[in-house]
């Protein structure tokens, strides 16, 4: 009787362990399929010679003096939409709206492409701002949050959500002035066209002026 008490308590700890270690491969499977599914649609974003995956960069100078402000650079960044699950094929097109907190919701900021062709959708350029836009995409500083749909002839055959990146690194402060130029103007110093429309000559004034513009 010792001996069936021995084995059975062996076997509950072996069924114990077996339990244990399927939970840890389904948890394991899951985040797996998790991170597939995180990583299946995507955003190429053209960065000089390179490209980044859903990171989106821009520039800070902040101007002081006659002509200050701030400047980011570049105005706007070019990136293309890609989905590994569904590649672009004739009839296509992709829908992607920015949903991140703090955007204008009516509507929220979106792109609307062509996905039909080659590897990637039709580019687009992604630029700072917190509403729709007809020309760029609407991102925020910080993480931002999409979700789009692909679909095939107005039918959708994918949907899904992706987020991206936006860092905007500060190059620091630097004064900044007008630039001023010289030059002559003249102008007629009266009417140069006589009762009935005709011209006649007159007299020219010229005087110096200056013009200043920011750069």
């Amino acid at each position: 009787m010792k001996q069936a008490r021995f084995v059975t308590g062996r076997q509950q700890i072996q069924f114990l362990a077996i339990f244990l270690a399927a939970i840890f491969l389904t948890l394991a499977a899951f985040t797996v399929s998790a991170q597939q599914q995180t990583n299946q649609a995507q955003f190429r974003v053209k960065n000089e010679n390179s490209f980044n995956i859903n990171l989106i960069q821009f520039k800070r100078v902040q101007y002081v003096g006659q002509c200050a402000g701030t400047v980011i650079s570049p105005d706007s960044q070019n990136a293309r939409f890609v989905s590994t699950k569904t590649p672009p094929a004739p009839n296509r097109r992709v829908l992607i709206k920015n949903v991140t907190d703090g955007m204008e919701t009516d509507p929220y900021p979106y792109t609307d492409r062509s996905y039909n062709k080659g590897e990637f959708s039709e580019d687009f350029g992604f630029k700072l701002g917190n509403s729709h836009r007809t020309k760029t995409f609407s991102v925020l500083e910080g993480e931002n949050k999409f979700t789009y749909e692909i679909k095939e002839n107005n039918q959708v055959i994918e949907q899904g959500a992706l987020t991206a990146q936006v860092s905007i690194q500060n190059l620091g402060t630097f004064p900044r002035q007008q630039i001023c130029e010289n030059k002559v103007e003249c102008r007629d110093t009266s009417d140069c066209r006589d009762s009935k429309g005709k011209k006649r000559s007159c007299r020219r004034e010229c005087f110096p002026v200056q013009n200043c513009r920011c750069p």
